[in-house]
């Protein structure tokens, strides 16, 4: 063996070299063919699409109870802000399949406070003046939240004139400041020495219902003027009177593409009052945010009042001048009498808002000065798929805002504070201050309403916490919680850090995102305003393997060109999730709440997995290398067939003598795999292709395999020549004899003696075409993808680097392999060939001979190859475009112009024959 590999090391190191192509590029490509791929773990049947097929969020949105149960929370945008960039959403919306890319960029909570006059005409005393004390409870959670407020409103009524003095007013007081009522005979009287009294914030809650002091007011009904201004009152008439109660209502603001929402929910067909978002124009105010609002608050909160009316003499003792720290005492020991109860829910408060904030009189603006961003909710585990929500706490500084620094009026330093927040708290909370280095207030004005009943696709069995626009659903999770909440589904509140938390439901569009993002203090979010980018794909019809292939398709390009969470929203389930909350701060016991979270489980999920097209490839490549090792062995064994006759005679057995050549190939192939492991390295660096890793090692017995397995079918025709055999030809005698005409028939003839070697050549050629025809019609003929049926299965192709490098591979192993083919086909024939320079052919002839051999392997590889390819080709898409026949084309004329550049060598060793010697030894 040994002597063979050094007296014929030419053929030897031909083999060594195609071994080393072929395990080198292997081993490195095979780095590339690890992918992240979306792969259906369930049966999805019914209900299977909604309003959106992918949700994207930003990496690492996700919570760890997520993560590990494979879920998405309910109330899942209650806790993003930020996190997708304007680039990443324009790279999604021009993925090819993309049909709609609808963005929503979270702004934070903005809390709009309203007033809800109650007429309290009929409840003043015959006199002139009347002051009434007015008690509120607060109360949600289907009532077993019971908020007291801890101080009362007094209400002083008077039926003399009032006139407010603006003067008087220092800035960041209230009217009462500079009001003074006109008695009898032009005497003025200043209210703010009873009712002026104030208390610095510092020292007191920021919770409404948490006041140390009472809050007051005052109201003129000769006047029709009051502590509050005409903005807020001016629909009572003189004569009138009333008491306000506010109510607080947390809008999550939500900025989206108008258009893009309109066609993917139906938002523009939901509206049922003003007008859609549109694009601005010049006559708008460059300060003021259109917005939408929902036509319901989708909260469960209500005010119970009970007003009582005082006796006569603390209305008189304002106008006497009693000074307020002695006045107060006197009002908390007399209660009065009550004269009226009722409550205030919250539909009714809503309605009144929406309307002043939308018919908004000149000088008048609802202004944007701060809003708030809340964290995801945390969770215990407890059993199998129970859940505890965890209680934090938000300091009293987040509620404070920066534009009234330094006031000591506590109602404006602490203003946006709920009543609701002072109980238990389970996000927490970031104030973001609107900068007031920008010229002008920041406006907000209510231009249109939707009713998100109206919207398309929210049917029972699509509700799924998901979908934008869906109020959360908390049923009772046991019993006991059912008995508590009367079987109903506990609802949000005014508690902007509460467990429950109502969809994005006061929108503007996507500008004012930017704008709003630039001018908050530090720019949180302004790298990256979206918070979420939900997509409908083109071309789904059902539940069928292609439309979930598309869809998976579709998401795999968004994590490839973001990198950002995905989430396949199509044929999601709604698992139920029992969370336990903690009881509140204000009588409400611990409950236990079913939710409906989306599981994963029963979609799609992103997983590494093996790109089986790309493997394919590559194990092609290691084919191709078989193959040519096939022929270069068989080569070996034909160019020695006396020698191994001879050893014959000599008595070596079959197994000995084959033994001998499958050790040759094997000793090739160690020394191959060996040259492998230490060419890997390098060529994995130099093409920007994973490091190899401990997989380098692998080259070794790949090489070693391939050439034992390659060499198999020599090494057995080897042990089973005869003897008396050994020194007939090896190639196939004609039936009869005939004359081949020209060169082209001289070649035809060639090939055709050794059917064996030809076929071997041009399979080689064949495996590359098939390759290079099925890439370039799924780059350029599919744009980059391949989507369809084979064999009851979808499966996806995408060409990727790696894979035309795996091409390339093939196509010089090819080129080597019809080299080489063409030169043991002359060295066989070297005496014919040597016959016919001798009768007076010129060796331009003798070359364009064998490179005529060689274009006829290359037409004939190039031409199966083809057709296998736009066969294959076609079952996987089911279309052949264009491009695929185009591509098909390409594939054969690079593979015969490679095979005829390979014949160069061969054509030109032929012209170098030894004339003489060859005949003389003939």
């Amino acid at each position: 063996m040994l002597s063979q590999l050094r007296h014929r090391i030419g053929r030897a190191l031909v083999l060594l070299l195609g071994i080393v192509i072929a395990a080198t590029g292997f081993t490195v490509l095979t780095g590339t063919a690890e992918t992240q791929r979306l792969e259906i773990v369930g049966t999805v049947r019914e209900n299977f699409r909604a309003q959106y097929d992918i949700l994207v969020r930003p990496k690492n949105s996700a919570t760890a109870v997520e993560r590990s149960r494979g879920l998405v929370r309910a109330n899942y945008l209650s806790g993003i802000f930020g996190g997708i960039t304007f680039d990443q959403y324009e790279r999604i919306e021009r993925i090819n399949g993309v049909e709609v890319a609808a963005p929503i960029g979270m702004i934070g909570y903005v809390v709009q406070p309203v007033s809800v006059r109650i007429d309290v005409t009929g409840l003043l005393h015959e006199g002139d003046r009347t002051m009434l004390r007015v008690e509120r409870t607060r109360v949600t959670d289907r009532g077993l939240t019971r908020i007291p407020f801890l101080q009362p409103r007094y209400e002083y009524v008077t039926r003399r004139p009032v006139k407010v003095d603006f003067a008087g007013i220092k800035l960041g007081g209230e009217f009462v400041e500079g009001a003074e009522e006109e008695l009898p005979g032009g005497r003025r009287v200043r209210l703010a020495t009873s009712l002026g009294w104030t208390q610095d914030p510092a020292e007191t809650s920021p919770f409404p219902s948490e006041r140390t002091l009472p809050d007051r007011g005052y109201w003129s009904t000769r006047t029709a003027q009051g502590a509050n201004d005409e903005y807020l009152w001016g629909d009572l008439k003189p004569g009138q009177a009333g008491v306000p109660i506010y109510q607080e209502f947390p809008f999550l603001l939500a900025a989206v593409d108008p258009e893009a929402e309109g066609r993917l929910a139906g938002l523009e067909g939901a509206l049922v009052e003003g007008h859609y978002l549109r694009a601005e124009t010049v006559k708008d105010d460059p300060n003021e945010i259109p917005l939408i609002a929902a036509s319901t608050p989708y909260e469960d909160q209500r005010d119970e009042i009970v007003i009582r009316r005082l006796p006569a003499e603390a209305a008189e003792k304002v106008v006497r001048g009693v000074p307020a720290e002695r006045l107060l005492p006197y009002l908390a020991a007399h209660r009065g009498e009550e004269v009226r109860r009722l409550a205030v829910d919250a539909g009714q408060a809503y309605e009144t808002m929406l309307d002043r904030w939308s018919d908004l009189s000149d000088g008048h603006y609802v202004p944007l000065t701060r809003y708030w961003a809340s964290g995801p909710v945390e969770y215990r585990r407890r059993g199998e798929r129970g859940l505890d929500a965890l209680p934090v706490r938000n300091g009293s500084g987040v509620w404070k805002d920066p534009w009234f620094s330094g006031v000591t009026s506590v109602t404006e330093d602490f203003a946006g504070a709920t009543v609701g927040a002072s109980d238990t708290q389970f996000r927490r909370l970031e104030r973001r201050a609107i900068s007031r280095r920008h010229t002008g207030d920041l406006k907000t004005r209510v231009v249109g309403r939707f009713d998100p009943a109206r919207l398309p696709g929210l049917g029972e069995l699509t509700r799924l916490p998901m979908e934008t626009y869906n109020p959360p659903v908390a049923r009772p999770g046991d019993g006991r919680t059912a008995a508590l909440l009367g079987g109903r589904s506990l609802l949000p509140n005014d508690n902007v850090a509460g467990y429950l938390q109502t969809p994005p439901l006061l929108l503007t569009s996507l500008p004012w995102l930017k704008k709003i993002a630039d001018r908050t203090d530090g720019q949180p979010t302004a790298p990256a305003p979206l918070s979420v980018v939900r997509v409908r794909v083109a071309g789904v019809t059902g539940p069928d393997p292609v439309s979930r292939e598309r869809i998976s398709q579709v998401a795999r390009d968004i994590v490839a060109v973001t990198g950002l969470e995905v989430d396949i929203t199509v044929g999601s389930s709604p698992s139920p999730v029992t969370v336990g909350l903690p009881a509140g701060a204000y009588g409400r016991p611990a409950l236990t709440i079913e939710e409906d979270w989306v599981n994963k489980n029963v979609a799609y999920r992103i997983l590494n997995a093996v790109d089986r097209k790309s493997l394919v490839l590559f194990v092609l490549v290691l084919a191709v290398c078989g193959l040519f090792v096939v022929n270069g062995a068989a080569a070996a064994v034909r160019a020695r067939r006396v020698e191994l006759g001879v050893l014959a005679c000599l008595g070596w057995s079959r197994p000995r003598l084959f033994g001998t050549v499958l050790c040759e190939v094997g000793a090739i192939g160690l020394l191959a795999g060996l040259l492998s492991v230490a060419l890997s390295w390098p060529v994995a660096s130099w093409s920007g292709a994973p490091p190899p890793g401990q997989r380098v090692w692998l080259a070794v017995p790949a090489a070693v395999t391939l050439a034992l397995l390659a060499g198999l079918l020599p090494a057995w025709r080897a042990s089973r020549v005869p003897p008396a055999e050994a020194v007939r030809p090896v190639v196939r005698l004609p039936r009869r004899a005939r004359s081949p005409r020209g060169v082209a028939g001289l070649a035809v003839s060639g090939l055709t003696r050794s059917p064996g070697r030809t076929l071997l050549g041009a399979t080689t050629v064949a495996v590359a075409v098939f390759g290079l025809t099925v890439l370039l019609g799924v780059t350029y003929g599919f744009r980059g993808r391949v989507v369809g049926s084979l064999l009851g299965d979808a499966i996806v192709v995408q060409a990727r680097p790696a894979d035309y490098a795996a091409i390339a591979v093939m196509f010089a192993l090819a080129a080597l392999a019809v080299a080489d083919v063409l030169y043991l086909g002359a060295r066989e024939r070297d005496t014919e060939l040597a016959a016919l320079r001798a009768s007076g052919w010129s060796g331009g002839s003798l070359a364009w001979l064998i490179v005529l051999e060689g274009i006829g392997i290359g037409l004939l590889g190039a031409l199966a190859g083809a057709l296998a390819g736009v066969t294959a080709a076609f079952a996987l898409a089911g279309g052949l475009p264009g491009a695929v026949t185009g591509g098909a084309v390409v594939a054969a004329a690079v593979a015969v112009t490679l095979a005829a550049l390979a014949s160069t060598v061969p054509a030109l060793l032929v012209q170098r024959l030894p004339l003489a010697l060859i005949l003389s030894r003939e």
